[in-house]
């Protein structure tokens, strides 16, 4: 059965209501956006979420209502759950008015025979819809405000505190104040504090996808605007000695694409699709006893403009650096006689991620790291810091086995050194 599926938007007052009053996107909008397509025959459509049941994250089981479905599904089939769901068939067993469903990820060419998806959004953080850490769901909605995000977690002896602030411009989250802050305790003292403070601009985010006779033509995704201004500090001394690599998870806040809109208003999105926001850390500590510490501050920013654009059999990207700057670091180590340190710390926001179908299609982030080392041979007490933009992409769920790749689009670094270095 063919499902054709062309977006012409007459939505009440009352239906947009029921939606949460969203605001996900700026007016500024060309013509050619919006969901035009024609599904796949082995696309089984649900425009009603309430159709799940229950979900098995593990073993990618689903349990659906059975009432919901025309006939029962089979094998190689897709069900898609508008804005839930796009799953395909791998096993099916019916109890009662149920299916138990075992399922595989899906391709988008798998669910779309001919088709053009297109928008420009710029996200906005009071439209979070949830919030994980490593791969877990540790916040949905009902933790999130319009005054902002905080929440604290421990893991891995590591306790993590972010605070996001949304700051409005004309009435409209144009950017935000932010402050990250992984402290390691021993003994019920901190022996390593690590912290990021400052401002961030979620960029436009503006993508197309056609697919033609049930494979990817054209994909390109771009960022413009991504922006960043941070302090980045650290403080360490020796709690435990030798090497460590402190786990720290990352941390996405998922923003949900429910609408696309167009200059005739918003068109709903059946793809299960999200524009992530993540944070995430990297850490290498060689602390050699307990008397030895450092500590190092420093401050930068950056903008960019940076995407990716598919071609038949590869994928090129392009970047636009604006302003970058480094300024104001200062660096200290201490340690006894012979013994080395270093100490190092970066965080990568906004990392600004596509997500198709719980699928990660591409990626840019603007990354910044701080150092502080001290070596003997003679005495050398060294600090760096350090940003770059850098993305990637993996089009997998758009039906492509191109391996996935990632790009260093600019970097920068400064180092200080005391006058004993060689």
């Amino acid at each position: 059965m063919k499902y054709l599926a062309k977006a012409f938007v007459i939505f009440s007052f009352i239906f947009i209501a029921s939606c949460g009053d969203k605001k996900d996107v700026e007016p500024s909008l060309s013509e050619d956006l919006g969901y035009d397509v024609e599904y796949s025959d082995e696309t089984i459509l649900i425009d009603d979420a309430s159709a799940i049941l229950a979900v098995d994250t593990v073993s990618q089981t689903y349990t659906f209502d059975a009432t919901k479905f025309q006939k029962e599904p089979v094998n190689g089939e897709v069900i898609l759950v508008a804005g839930e769901a796009m799953r395909k068939v791998s096993s099916v067993q019916k109890s009662g008015d149920k299916y138990i469903i075992q399922t595989a990820d899906a391709a988008l060419t798998d669910v779309i025979k001919n088709g053009t998806i297109a928008w420009e959004i710029t996200p906005e953080w009071e439209n979070v819809g949830s919030i994980r850490m490593g791969g877990r769901k540790v916040a949905g909605p009902e933790g999130i405000t319009a005054n902002g995000i905080e929440f604290s977690i421990s893991s891995g002896g590591i306790d993590h505190q972010v605070r996001i602030e949304p700051t409005l411009t004309d009435g409209k989250i144009s950017s935000c104040n932010f402050k990250m802050q992984m402290v390691k305790k021993v003994g019920g003292s901190a022996t390593v504090a690590f912290t990021a403070e400052g401002t961030a601009k979620l960029p436009v985010q503006k993508t197309k996808i056609v697919i033609k006779d049930g494979k990817l033509e054209t994909f390109n995704a771009n960022n413009e605007g991504i922006s960043s201004e941070i302090t980045l500090s650290l403080a360490a001394a020796g709690g435990k000695s030798g090497e460590h690599s402190l786990k720290m998870p990352g941390v996405a806040l998922s923003i949900p694409i429910r609408f696309i809109p167009t200059p005739s208003g918003p068109i709903p999105m059946p793809i299960p699709m999200s524009i992530d926001i993540g944070i995430q850390f990297v850490s290498q500590l060689t602390i050699p006893d307990i008397q030895s510490s450092a500590t190092a501050e420093s401050k930068l920013s950056l903008t960019a403009d940076a995407g990716f654009e598919y071609k038949g059999t590869t994928v090129e990207t392009s970047a636009k650096i604006g302003k970058e700057e480094i300024t104001d670091g200062t660096f200290d180590s201490a340690a006894n006689l012979g013994q080395p340190i270093d100490v190092q710390f970066g965080i990568a926001f906004p990392r600004v991620g596509l997500n198709i179908a719980g699928q990660e299609v591409a990626y840019v982030h603007t990354g910044f790291t701080t150092g502080s080392s001290l070596y003997w041979g003679p005495l050398c007490k060294s600090g760096y810091v350090k940003l770059l933009v850098e993305g990637g992409y993996a089009l997998k769920v758009l039906g492509q086995t191109i391996a996935e790749e990632k790009k260093v689009f600019a970097e920068s670094q400064k180092v200080a050194k005391s006058e004993n270095c060689q």
